[in-house]
């Protein structure tokens, strides 16, 4: 019995180490994408308790009469599941991608996309009284990513990649000038609700800004580190300045 304890310690430990790694990336994929996580958690909570739809969706009204949290909250309400699993769908995906690049001032950047969206509905589409849905800061998401990619592509001079990005790009608007024209989704027809191109063209604006702000701040950042670590440097090779002693 004694000569087995330390196997049965041994065990324990690997155990041990095993739960901690799992728990570890766990907390390091939590870390890196808090804000698509937290985001799409209450999205899925709302599609689940329709009871709040009342209380979250963007109501023109409600807005007006000062409940100016819908502004931010109407995003996360759908019509229905099939709404919700593509719109939630694409901002994972995209969300997750511009955030592993922009982690810092992501969710501040988001907050200001959601915004312009809602804003520019609220004032261009007089024609209905409420407004739910992700598709406008999944398009202003995509935007976001293609144009930071078509920037990256640019400056690494890799042409094939950069003309890839671009052709994105260019069949977005393509796409945006179709919904335009028909009125009509061009990958999607979900039932129960008209889809609002404004949102999707506010969107585009809101997330060619968002990149545009994201890039210069990543830049002063960047700047501001490069300084310090040259003050250190200096600081470091420079000799020291010690009284000459005359003998």
């Amino acid at each position: 019995m004694i000569a087995n304890q330390p196997t049965v310690d041994h065990n324990q430990q690997g155990l041990l180490r095993f739960f901690l790694s799992r728990r570890g990336f766990a907390m390091e994929i939590i870390k890196s994408f808090r804000v698509t996580i937290l985001v799409s958690l209450v999205t899925l909570l709302v599609g689940f308790f329709p009871s709040w739809l009342s209380l979250m969706e963007m109501d023109f009204a409600a807005v007006v009469d000062g409940q100016w949290w819908r502004l931010f909250t109407g995003h996360v309400t759908h019509f229905g599941s099939q709404h919700l699993f593509w719109d939630l769908l694409m901002f994972v995906i995209l969300s997750s991608l511009c955030e592993s690049q922009h982690r810092k001032h992501y969710g501040l950047l988001l907050m200001m996309v959601s915004l312009v969206v809602s804003a520019t509905v609220i004032l261009a589409c007089d024609h209905v009284n409420s407004y739910r849905g992700l598709s406008g800061i999944d398009t202003g998401l995509f935007v976001w990513f293609v144009g930071d990619q078509f920037r990256i592509s640019r400056k690494a001079s890799d042409k094939a990649f950069a003309i890839f990005w671009g052709s994105l790009g260019v069949l977005l608007i393509g796409k945006l000038c179709f919904e335009a024209i028909t009125g009509d989704l061009l990958f999607v027809q979900v039932d129960g609700f008209k889809p609002l191109v404004e949102s999707h063209v506010s969107g585009g604006v809101a997330g060619a800004l968002a990149l545009i702000l994201a890039v210069l701040w990543k830049s002063d950042t960047l700047a501001a580190r490069d300084a310090n670590l040259s003050v250190v440097r200096q600081k470091t090779l420079a000799p020291s300045a010690r009284p000459c002693m005359l003998k």
